[in-house]
């Protein structure tokens, strides 16, 4: 009786210690977060000030209501009708994706007029490259639009899922990555999951050997609001430290474009400052 007594002690103790293991291993788990959560935002505020500072009426005016200092009617004011252009379309649809406001009246209008621009086939741009980095690109922001249609979607979707191929993607290619992920992360279709796969190895790949900075990587991720894609095995932790080191002393980010740039690690900055 008093062996079986004492094993129960032994089991308890040992059962005690292992959860007090794990409380500990948890609480270090929640400062590391936290520590990183809060780089994370005294980065991005960072990112934030070179944004301000060298941004044009149409940044301002969306940087304040990405900080909740505005509201969106006065980045539509900013931006002013769009002409039937597409990186202006492009432009606009990127801060209004950004800001989680693709159901304002503003992209509303936009998605009317891509609708009329879309070719027959489903496409938009003239050149070959363009086209699959307009269709992606514009296709991935109407895909999280409430006002864009299926038929324009879908016919989207059909006409880059057509022209895919892992040379598409292959060899370093930002653009074909970006915009085959954009548009198949947030549109179901038959093709989708061997597009992400392809689309998530080449993304790691590209970012593990520099070729992609952690800008570029993490603007994929944030078109595609997702942590990671299929295919990719690196953590936000390890996006987050790479943003960190490539911010430069002005508190911006790139060599080429720093505006763009540093506002799209702003943004990826406070997303990774919320989910860790």
């Amino acid at each position: 009786m008093t062996k079986r007594v004492s094993g129960r002690s032994a089991q308890a103790a040992e059962a005690a210690a292992q959860a007090a293991e794990a409380a500990a291993r948890a609480a270090e788990a929640a400062a590391q977060a936290a520590e990183a959560a809060a780089r994370a935002a005294e980065a991005a505020a960072r990112a934030a000030e070179f944004v301000a500072a060298s941004g044009t009426a149409a940044d301002r005016a969306a940087l304040a209501a990405f900080t909740g200092r505005g509201g969106l009617d006065r980045v539509a004011e900013a931006l002013g009708p769009p002409p039937d252009d597409l990186p202006a379309f492009r432009r606009a649809l990127r801060l209004f994706d950004d800001l989680d406001a693709l159901d304002h009246p503003f992209v509303q209008g936009i998605a009317r007029d891509l609708d009329r621009l879309q070719a027959e086939d489903g496409h938009w741009g003239e050149d070959a490259e363009d086209a699959i980095f307009d269709t992606g690109t514009l296709g991935g922001h109407l895909a999280k639009a409430p006002s864009a249609s299926a038929r324009l979607l879908d016919a989207a979707g059909d006409w880059l899922a057509a022209r895919f191929s892992p040379e598409r993607v292959q060899g370093f290619q930002w653009r074909g990555v970006a915009a085959y992920a954009h548009l198949f992360a947030n549109l179901s279709h038959e093709k989708t999951d061997e597009i992400l796969q392809w689309c998530g190895r080449e993304l790691e790949r590209g970012f593990r050997a520099r070729r992609f900075d952690a800008v570029h990587t993490a603007r994929v991720l944030v078109w595609c609001g997702a942590p990671c894609l299929p295919g990719a095995r690196f953590e936000g932790a390890e996006l987050l430290e790479a943003l960190l080191i490539e911010q430069a002393a002005d508190g911006g980010y790139g060599t080429r474009d720093r505006l763009r740039c540093s506002w799209d690690a702003m943004v990826a900055l406070v997303n990774l400052a919320h989910t860790g």
